[in-house]
């Protein structure tokens, strides 16, 4: 906008509405002004400014965001309300409840349009504050008439002096300020890719041993996560605790997590679609639990690290292969042979791996038979020593160049060898130099 329109909010409401053919078109450039020329500053946080005072200054906090875009909204004859109450921003920490009177409040927005209210954030839209207190400006579009099922999950209205101001959430059946408070933190990335919570909320989550998370999508998803105690900075140095696979025809990610001693801990997941692997694998934060395990098995096993969920992988099924004789990724031996089949459509090169717990590679004489017949290829597994192991297969069809070329990953499979039959077996140390836990007969 040209100097001469911020000179009033009515001149610049001329200016950015002149070519609107609607309401929403002119909602949608006081929007996108807001988030072009209005910064957040903590220094306003108990300074009371007007709308052409937030104006002027280009800053202010998430009350003078409001209060600008009301007045907006109010020349350009739309209807407007600002709401408060309690929000899960970028520094909420899972696990913290929300108390009237006790917590800080944010400010948003409900406005008239089409004849329904719709709601707004315009400080959220803009930007968000880092955990160093350090405003970050980034367009959000997920705050710009956000879907009331998904706001109601960090926007909670909350105003003790207005009758029945639950109405605000405009959900048909409102949620209480408890069940608010039992919601996992989520980004709007979980809306994006239109995940779901397949498992019962809880915040904290209680768990006894082990808990499983679930989280539902409409498209298999490729999922990372971090788990850590919830006293240190974010970090992955759990993450062998976690058991992580897709069920359900692969739509249903699975997160089986037995933390290794009581306590509580975070838990992140991070998600992409896998069709939109193949133009940048950087994967998005989408949701974090905290969880509270209140008490934990003893002599647990840690599982062999695994960067993507177990199982077939998008490759297998890209490539139309098949597994014969097992279903899942977990493959225990009591101390007998296993075998392993994979069926090809095409010719193709394959190649495994196998590593132990501490992620050692194992050399594969002594551990996997293969054998090629047809269009099967079939991994005969030996057990050698108790513990748990990864068996990783790579392939591709059959290039028709020769050359180095990097297979991708089609599946991996956690071994969980109980038992085996050998007679020195009690002379070999276990893979995490605890106890083997094994049963005698």
């Amino acid at each position: 906008a040209p100097e001469s329109a911020k000179s009033s909010i009515r001149n610049l409401v001329n200016y950015l509405t002149q070519g609107a053919k609607n309401d929403l078109q002119k909602v949608r450039a006081f929007f996108r002004w807001i988030a072009s020329n209005v910064t957040y500053n903590w220094k306003y946080i108990d300074v009371r400014l007007t709308a052409e005072e937030v104006l002027n200054r280009g800053e202010g906090v998430c009350k003078d965001y409001c209060r600008l875009f009301s007045e907006m909204c109010r020349f350009a004859s739309i209807r407007v309300k600002t709401l408060q109450g309690f929000a899960k921003g970028h520094d909420y920490r899972p696990g913290h409840q929300f108390h009237p009177g006790e917590d800080v409040t944010h400010a948003w927005n409900a406005i008239f349009i089409f004849g329904a209210w719709r709601l707004i954030d315009t400080t959220w839209g803009t930007g968000y504050t880092d955990h160093t207190g350090k405003f970050q400006k980034k367009l959000n579009e997920h705050f710009f008439l956000t879907d009331p099922e998904a706001l109601i999950w960090t926007h909670f209205p909350h105003d003790e002096l207005e009758n029945d101001y639950c109405r605000w959430q405009l959900l048909d059946k409102p949620i209480t300020l408890e069940h608010f408070n039992a919601l996992p933190k989520v980004t709007p990335f979980f809306f994006q890719y239109n995940l779901k919570i397949r498992s019962r909320p809880q915040n904290p989550m209680k768990c006894k041993v082990q808990t499983e998370i679930k989280l539902g999508a409409h498209e298999p998803m490729r999922y990372k996560f971090k788990m850590y105690p919830a006293d240190e900075l974010e970090n992955s140095s759990l993450n062998n605790y976690v058991f992580c696979q897709l069920k359900e025809d692969r739509l249903v990610g699975s997160f089986v997590i037995s933390p290794p001693i009581e306590g509580r801990y975070y838990f992140k997941i991070y998600a992409k679609p896998e069709k939109d692997m193949n133009d940048d694998t950087t994967l998005h934060s989408v949701i974090i639990f905290l969880v509270e395990c209140e008490r934990a098995r003893k002599y647990i096993q840690p599982y062999p690290l695994n960067e993507v969920p177990w199982g077939p992988t998008q490759s297998f099924f890209n490539f139309n292969m098949k597994l014969i004789n097992q279903s899942g990724p977990l493959i225990v031996t009591w101390g007998g042979r296993r075998k392993v089949t994979l069926e090809m459509s095409t010719s193709m090169l394959i190649t495994p791996q196998m590593f132990d717990a501490d992620g050692m590679e194992l050399d594969l004489k002594s551990v996997l038979i293969r054998e090629d017949h047809d269009n099967r290829i079939t991994f005969t597994i030996l057990p050698f020593r108790v513990g748990l192991y990864k068996l990783m297969i790579f392939g591709m069809p059959k290039p028709k160049q020769k050359g180095k070329w990097r297979l991708p990953l089609i599946a991996s499979f956690l071994i969980d060898c109980k038992l085996t039959k050998q007679n020195n077996e009690d002379d070999l140390p276990s893979p995490t130099g605890r106890s083997t836990g094994k049963k005698s007969f």
